[in-house]
């Protein structure tokens, strides 16, 4: 089960950029995201692109489910490859202390995820040479192409506000800056716990199974002509539940939480006329712009763009 988010003790990985730093600019990026006259536009692209993966696609809704999940699936890739750093590969138990150590789920929880994911052709387990005891989890090609796509929608995003940097380009690339890639996300991500706590209402999609995607899905029908008004939408909870593998009850639950904490407001039972009220504009922009600020921070230290990251120390003797 989830517990509560930690903000602090998370233990300080790179040598130039501490924790503290890097949380500061992840958020004060989110910010400057947000005030970039393009980001309404680059916001609708990313709820479109997130609703085009997962629509219809049951088991990668409950793969990357809620935020525990998600960060199970980018540690698996991140410590696999910094095998060339000093680690020998992801174990269950580093993954364990990453999930445990940002209290964003049990140990047990963590391990019945990798097994889920082992189950559906996501991860092999395979011998450690340098430890007998252990199996190292390593991602098939399959969780490595979808993990790429779902990178790529916050990256479309990210060059629909700065067009000359070619974000997208970049991770659809050469195979080894995509390693390079996924290895600099372990730092990225011991940040994850610190964003949610810190943005507004953000933790009530996040920690929900789909609640990230049903936001995706409840934003991009803004506009649409089957809507009443420009923020009152027909979301009904049966054929939405169907779309993306949830239960009526368990979106109708999401949304009386939601309408508690006065981000929408219910004008017909099952979802048939919800209005957005503005708080929720800014919790969807929110995510947005965290996700398009993590990957660009980890793309930026993939690409060694010093001159583009909050560095504390001089990094001559660092190379990610």
């Amino acid at each position: 089960m989830g517990i509560a988010f930690m903000n602090d003790g998370v233990p300080e990985t790179l040598p130039c950029i501490s924790h503290e730093t890097r949380s500061k600019w992840l958020l004060q990026r989110v910010a400057i995201l947000r005030r970039n006259p393009n980001f309404g536009t680059a916001a609708t692209d990313y709820a479109n692109g997130a609703v085009r993966i997962f629509e219809g696609r049951y088991m990668a809704n409950k793969v990357m489910a809620n935020v525990a999940r998600q960060v199970i699936c980018m540690s698996i890739l991140a410590l696999h490859f910094t095998r060339s750093n000093g680690n020998h590969g992801a174990t269950i138990s580093s993954i364990q202390n990453i999930t445990s150590g940002l209290k964003l789920c049990s140990k047990n929880t963590t391990a019945a995820t990798i097994d889920l994911l082992e189950n559906i052709g996501l991860v092999t387990r395979v011998l450690d040479e340098s430890d007998h005891r252990n199996h190292l989890i390593q991602p098939t090609n399959k969780m490595i192409f979808g993990i790429r796509r779902i990178t790529g929608i916050a990256l479309s995003a990210a060059d629909k506000l700065f067009p000359s940097r070619h974000y997208k380009q970049l991770i659809e690339g050469s195979d080894d800056f995509v390693e390079r890639y996924f290895a600099s996300s372990l730092h990225s991500l011991l940040n994850i716990s610190t964003m949610i706590s810190k943005l507004h209402s953000s933790k009530l999609f996040a920690i929900s199974d789909g609640g990230g995607i049903l936001l995706c899905k409840l934003m991009s029908m803004k506009g649409q002509p089957s809507t009443v008004t420009e923020n009152t939408v027909c979301f009904p909870y049966d054929d939405i539940g169907h779309l993306y593998g949830v239960s009526r009850t368990h979106i109708r639950r999401l949304m009386k939480r939601a309408e508690a904490e006065g981000l929408v407001r219910l004008l017909e039972d099952g979802g048939r006329r919800i209005d957005i009220l503005p708080p929720l504009n800014d919790v969807f922009e929110n995510m947005v712009a965290a996700h398009i600020a993590r990957a660009q921070f980890d793309i930026h230290l993939a690409n060694k763009d010093y001159d583009l990251l909050p560095i504390d120390r001089t990094p001559d003797y660092y190379a990610v």
